[in-house]
């Protein structure tokens, strides 16, 4: 098997790979090829992916690029979490928005500076896809960048099999843990999913829990859940009780995540990029990353910080048979979700083995619905702006996105988005 790794300079995405490949699936006879921008950062994700490989006894080859095309020839996986200077980049819009659009939400996905961090992921995918019709045209497309569910359409739109990772709908685990016995439990919360088995369905960071089991009696508790914590909304933020209020569903993503695709309010707070690592916390890593590779640290150090995607997971249930069930696995809407747009990439459960990808059929409650319809349709129409260069389109995505209350300043602030910071 080969596997591709595009943007493997990831301080903590790039390691939680290696190790899922290397050492806890031992996948035998894999090529993995690393591909980074950076060559420094490339070659230390190799040095550490060596020493995973030396203390398991692995057969693995690991190779280095700053291309991607000889990383590609004859994948059968390539798993993408690449995002071109995402900090400097997302700085620059917002520097941008906070002049022509004072006051305007910033966040990751919606408003102005989400189309516009969009359209530059866009414009990578395309490429990537490109590339991959080319140079791998079988393989599957494993992706964790963001912004999810517009890259992963993208690609699919291009003619790649994709399939998308996240991991933060299973915090509503945490919250549920908090709210029932008040634990203090940390990712990815196993005593709670120990007990508890949620089924949750939506747009990528807006679903929502349409099913809570006790996993021993079988009980139903999503309106207990709902109850809990519309009588204690401070365990879980004003606008998830909110809105698990009104429609009789707990939101699994949380205030920080919702704000992207709902009109703002008085709880909006604007996004930091903190979640991707400051400066501090890169140099540390890449100390910690150093000393693993030299030897000096063992490689159990790296698990204390971890990503909790497994695209490896899913190479390995397809290509080896390791039949694993997905809480959550981001697909081309075929049915799965009877009730969204066909064709738009929507999150839900799904199982994958040697015989392919079954992703779990959930409709949506009538009063979900009408929250994930339109983030679902905004989606798709920022992909097709975006494939096309179609300013008309991109016009239309503005006057939808309800994070942008003020039309004419948030068209102007990304018209200038896009011009200083070009896909």
């Amino acid at each position: 098997m080969k596997i591709a790794l595009i943007g493997a300079g990831s301080f903590v995405f790039g390691p939680s790979v290696l190790y899922d490949a290397i050492v806890e699936h031992a996948l035998p006879g894999l090529h993995l090829a690393l591909v980074d921008k950076s060559k420094p950062m490339v070659d230390l994700m190799a040095s550490v992916g060596k020493r995973m490989a030396r203390d398991a006894s692995s057969d693995v080859t690991i190779t280095v690029h700053t291309e991607w095309d000889d990383a590609l020839a004859k994948a059968d996986f390539v798993i993408c979490a690449a995002a071109v200077q995402l900090q400097a980049r997302f700085l620059k819009d917002v520097e941008i928005i906070d002049r022509l659009s004072p006051g305007h939400l910033v966040t990751e996905f919606g408003g102005v500076a989400g189309i516009s961090y969009s359209l530059r992921q866009i414009a990578l995918i395309t490429q990537l896809a490109s590339a991959m019709k080319r140079l791998c045209p079988k393989a599957w497309l494993l992706c964790a960048s963001n912004p999810l569910a517009r890259v992963c359409e993208a690609a699919s739109r291009s003619g790649i099999r994709t399939a998308g990772f996240c991991c933060n709908s299973m915090g509503a685990y945490g919250a549920i843990g908090r709210v029932w016995h008040g634990r203090k439990e940390s990712f990815p919360w196993p005593k709670t999913r120990e007990q508890y088995q949620a089924t949750m369905a939506g747009v990528n960071h807006f679903t929502f829990i349409t099913d809570l089991r006790d996993r021993r009696s079988g009980a139903s508790l999503g309106g207990v859940l709902v109850d809990a914590v519309t009588r204690e909304p401070s365990a879980v933020g004003a606008r998830t009780a909110a809105l698990a209020t009104e429609t009789g569903y707990y939101p699994a993503n949380g205030d920080d995540h919702m704000r992207d695709f709902l009109v703002p309010d008085a709880s909006s707070q604007p996004l930091e990029m903190s979640s991707h690592g400051n400066a501090e916390e890169r140099d540390a890593r890449i100390k910690l990353l150093t000393a693993v590779a030299a030897g000096t640290t063992p490689v159990s150090a790296l698990l204390d910080h971890r990503a909790w995607e497994r695209p490896i997971d899913f190479a390995a249930a397809l290509s080896a048979g390791r039949a694993t069930h997905f809480h959550s696995l981001n697909l081309k809407n075929d049915g799965q979700i009877p009730n969204l747009p066909r064709g738009a990439f929507v999150e839900t459960p799904a199982d994958v083995d040697a015989t392919g990808v079954r992703p779990q059929a959930v409709e949506l409650p009538p009063s979900v619905e009408k929250y994930n319809r339109p983030a679902a349709e905004l989606n798709q129409l920022v992909v097709a702006a975006g494939l096309a260069g179609d300013e008309k389109l991109l016009k239309d995505a503005v006057k939808r996105d309800p994070t942008i209350l003020d039309k004419k300043a948030g068209w102007k602030s990304l018209q200038e988005c896009l011009r200083v910071n070009p896909a």
